[in-house]
């Protein structure tokens, strides 16, 4: 048998169920969710599928019971659909073990699960948003935004469940709020937030004080050319604030950046400007141009890779709380799944996985 088994992972959720009255043990199901998924299953039924197909292995190495034999699809619905989100997403971070993220870049950014979007609907029932950790390519934790509000209202609320001590925090325009800035000052974290022009006075005054300052003070460019296209960034950073009229009331606000982007595809060239504002002081231009850029690595290889690789927006499942854990599920198997070696896809290690038992075995003693 494996020396950890998978349902140990989820040995201190909390079941919900009648003690006694259960057919299944709650983490031969959840388990069987994340094995699942990691063998290229979409769906509960495939799920359900892979654990009869796969009963015997699963039980002798990888620790499953299976008293009762595989839940059906309609098992591990019924428990998603009721299982505590909070729940699952505490197992998750002590599978994570003890993570610092002192010193590193973390990104924040919603994201709508636009298969619980009703019909004539511009809006999805499910939204999340997510936090990872750039140095080590992982999703840290999820927030579920209240169906009434957004998620200019929970991002304080996940920034409570992290420690973002000496963390530098970057959040695209809707995080760029004067509370959100107070709060991650107040969690010990520096922040990089996008402005955009639907700040407004904000947007406008930075604007002006970079078109006449930036001929004065030093920048700092990319440039990087492949598959035809070439792109140039040259960033620009001031201090001088004295154009911001509430400078003041952003809390422990030291920078304002100007990030000029220039593009050549297909012999079309297209220019455009972007600004941020920063409480650092004093990073270098090339740094905070990698901050920057790597903000965006949530959206290329988590969002992504949930959307297009595990199916995330075409699922047919509407329930909010299973799609809310199944979205904790799915990046959990995410996370195992990078850190198989073998240079290749995440779709392509999960058919692998789906073929052959001992690459599954291979990427659990990794984790």
């Amino acid at each position: 048998m494996f020396m950890q088994s998978i349902p140990s992972y989820f040995k201190d959720v909390q079941d919900f169920r009648v003690i006694n009255r259960c057919a299944h043990d709650l983490g031969d199901i959840l388990g069987l969710v994340l094995v699942g998924i990691q063998a290229d299953c979409d769906d509960f039924s495939e799920i359900s599928d892979y654990g009869k197909h796969n009963i015997d292995f699963l039980r002798r190495e990888l620790g499953f019971s299976f008293i009762n034999g595989v839940p059906s699809e309609d098992t591990i619905e019924r428990v998603l659909k009721r299982l505590n989100t909070k729940e699952l997403a505490t197992a998750y971070k002590a599978f994570l073990g003890d993570i610092s993220l002192a010193g590193k870049h973390i990104s924040i950014d919603g994201k709508e699960l636009r298969s619980t979007i009703a019909t004539g609907s511009k809006h999805a029932l499910v939204r999340m948003v997510n936090v990872w950790v750039h140095e080590d390519g992982l999703s840290f934790g999820q927030y579920e935004v209240d169906k009434k509000s957004n998620e200019i209202t929970a991002i304080p609320a996940l920034l409570d469940s992290i420690d973002c001590k000496g963390a530098v925090v970057t959040i695209d325009a809707m995080g760029c709020q004067k509370a959100i800035a107070s709060k991650i000052r107040e969690r010990g974290g520096d922040y990089v937030l996008a402005v955009k022009k639907n700040q407004g006075g904000l947007y406008a005054q930075i604007e002006q004080e970079m078109r006449l300052e930036s001929a004065h003070l030093s920048s700092y460019t990319q440039e990087s050319q492949q598959h035809g296209r070439y792109e140039m960034r040259k960033i620009t950073i001031s201090h001088q604030l004295k154009w911001i009229e509430d400078a003041m009331l952003w809390k422990d606000l030291k920078s304002v950046i100007m990030v000029e982007r220039t593009r050549r595809v297909a012999g079309v060239e297209t220019t455009s400007k972007v600004f941020y504002i920063s409480s650092f002081a004093d990073v270098s231009q090339e740094n905070m141009l990698g901050y920057i850029r790597n903000h965006w690595g949530i959206e290329n290889h988590l969002h992504w890779q949930l959307d297009v690789t595990f199916g995330e927006d075409s699922a047919k499942l509407r329930h909010e709380t299973a799609m809310v854990n199944l979205h904790q599920i799915r990046k959990w198997a995410l996370l195992m799944l990078k850190r198989l070696p073998q240079k290749m896809s995440i779709k392509r290690k999960r058919k692998m996985i789906a073929r052959d038992n001992s690459i599954l075995i291979q990427l659990l003693e990794l984790n």
